[in-house]
C-alpha cells in the first residue's frame, strides 16, 4: 500500500488523529454492536483507559458511534453509525486495515500528523503490532 493511499483514505473520514481512534473504528465496524464497559474494551485493543475514553469522546462527537448506557450493569452498547450511505470510506478502510501493510501505512499517516489528542500520553499500545481489534 502505498502511504498517499493512507493518508487520502485519512483525509476522507476526516476525524482520526490517534492509532486508538483507527483501531477502536475498526472494532466498532466489526463488532457494530458492542456490550462492553469502557475497560473491557481497553483490554481487548490494549490500549490504556483514559485513551480509550478519549477516543470513544472523539468518535461519538463526530458521529461515527453512538453510546447508549445500561443503568444495571456498568457496561454501555456501542453502535457503529458510520455505516450509512455518507461513510463510502468504510469499506476502503477495513480492505486497508485488515492487512499488515495497510494498517502500518494508516499508522504511519496518523503519526506524521501528530496532533495533540487527549489522553494520547497515557497510551500503552504497541504501534505496528500485529495485535489489532
Amino acid at each position: 500500500m502505498k502511504p498517499d493511499h493512507a493518508q487520502r483514505l485519512l483525509d476522507r473520514i476526516g476525524v482520526l488523529q490517534h492509532p486508538c481512534d483507527l483501531d477502536l473504528l475498526i472494532f466498532f465496524a466489526r463488532h457494530r454492536h458492542t456490550l462492553l464497559a469502557n475497560e473491557q474494551i481497553a483490554d481487548l485493543l490494549g490500549y490504556d483507559f483514559k485513551q480509550i475514553d478519549a477516543s470513544l469522546g472523539l468518535l461519538v462527537g463526530a458521529g461515527l458511534v453512538t453510546q447508549m448506557t445500561n443503568r444495571t450493569r456498568h457496561t454501555q452498547m456501542c453502535v457503529l453509525t458510520a455505516a450509512d450511505s455518507s461513510r463510502e470510506w468504510l469499506p476502503d478502510l477495513l480492505r486497508v486495515a485488515s492487512t499488515r501493510e495497510g494498517r502500518l501505512a494508516m499508522l504511519q499517516a496518523l503519526k506524521r500528523a501528530e496532533p495533540t489528542h487527549p489522553g494520547s500520553n497515557n497510551d500503552r499500545h504497541v504501534e505496528g503490532a500485529d495485535a489489532g481489534p
